[in-house]
């Protein structure tokens, strides 16, 4: 080992965490990767349900939203989108190997919070030609909080699955009512119950020899419904014309998007779209509703 990173500690939210430095993010619900990649006339790959997808990026703590910060984007970002997701904070070293380890580290280890996966879909679409999809997620930033709850608060079955109930609204109106538990679903080979819980993420992660690190925030993937572009204009894939319109414009200026979640509350942010973004409201500030 070439050195020993030092684990920093900070107050958030009332309760201390180690410092979020990394954010893995992965695509955990099935309904959310079927009706996305439906706008576009494409089908879900076989092998997302054996192989976990994911993306990680930096968390600088001027990219980070708390509850009540107004998001501020680039101008040049032409589809912006929010994205509900369950965050789980790591705070403990290890790799795990089997679900057991997984749940009963998930149990004891781990912190839940909401997540808003702000995504620049237009950038996105360049991104996914190249190596994926870093630099639309890493563009705008993320928002967290209102506060952590520790997993052990929920009832956990042996697959990791809890239930949570969420709900989005964007300027008042409902466009998300779902829940946590909705990340189960059938595997087309077995027709087995399955899901991309936490503890089966740190399972994959374990298996492919990457462990879990204080200050890791792991991302649940889209909650079904859950973001706009699963209601983006349907477009033909032979000849790229729209056949179905929109259900729901990108966000603008103004607009202001809340995800609620049960036991976890209220996280709640207004878009700015700006020439050079300031970076002068984060999780340190008073926006975080301290």
């Amino acid at each position: 080992m070439l050195f020993e990173r030092e684990i920093k500690r900070i107050d958030l939210f009332g309760t201390s965490v180690p410092e979020p430095r990394t954010l893995i993010d992965f695509l955990g619900f099935e309904k959310h990767v079927v009706q996305i990649r439906g706008r576009r006339g494409v089908n879900i790959s076989p092998l997302w349900y054996d192989h976990a997808a994911y993306f990680a990026i930096d968390l600088p703590p001027e990219k980070l939203y708390g509850p009540n910060c107004e998001v501020q984007v680039p101008n040049l970002v032409k589809a912006l989108d929010y994205e509900l997701e369950i965050g789980c904070l790591i705070t403990k070293k290890t790799i795990v190997r089997t679900m057991a380890e997984a749940v009963a580290y998930f149990k004891e280890n781990c912190l839940l919070t909401i997540l808003n996966d702000w995504s620049a879909r237009d950038i996105q679409k360049k991104d996914m030609e190249g190596l994926g999809p870093t630099n639309s997620k890493f563009i705008i930033g993320k928002s967290i909080g209102p506060k952590f709850i520790k997993a052990s608060e929920f009832n956990i079955d042996e697959n990791g699955v809890f239930d949570m109930g969420v709900k989005l609204t964007v300027n008042g109106e409902l466009r998300t009512n779902s829940n946590y538990n909705t990340i189960y679903h059938k595997h087309p080979a077995t027709n087995l119950k399955s899901a991309w819980s936490f503890p089966k993420l740190f399972t994959f992660l374990g298996q492919h020899n990457i462990a879990l690190e204080p200050g890791y925030l792991i991302g649940s993937g889209t909650v079904g419904d859950g973001c706009i572009a699963e209601f983006a204009a349907k477009i033909d894939p032979l000849t790229g014309k729209e056949i179905e319109p929109a259900k729901y414009p990108w966000l603008k200026s103004g607009d202001t998007v809340i995800i609620e979640a049960e036991k976890i509350g209220l996280l709640q942010n207004t878009i700015k779209y700006v020439d050079v973004p300031s970076y002068n409201q984060t999780l340190t500030t008073a926006c975080c509703g301290k």
